[in-house]
């Protein structure tokens, strides 16, 4: 499940200490593990990053919610305050 935090909300320490808290998976040997991820995505591909996301990031989503639509990505867009969209979009370009 993603954890939304708000840095303005009074509870943000507390909730920020408790994420930074929570269970990680841990690994002897990092390089192994990414490998096995990134041979796990390329070998089966959309079904490897639904199960990873889950357990990694603890956010259950299915094939149809993998992408995001158009209408999800104009209504983000449009919450994009204009001076911070034209910057991005320059970074973009650069």
């Amino acid at each position: 499940m993603p954890v939304f935090l708000d840095a303005d909300a009074p509870e943000f320490e507390r909730e920020f200490t408790a994420l930074l808290a929570s269970k990680r998976e841990d690994s002897v040997d990092v390089n192994d593990t990414v490998a096995a991820i990134i041979a796990d995505v390329r070998a089966r591909g959309d079904a490897a990053v639904i199960e990873l996301t889950e357990r990694f990031d603890r956010l259950v989503l299915t094939p149809e919610t993998l992408r995001f639509s158009e209408a999800e990505i104009d209504a983000a867009v449009a919450q994009v305050p204009e001076a911070e969209r034209a910057a991005l979009e320059l970074a973009a370009e650069r």
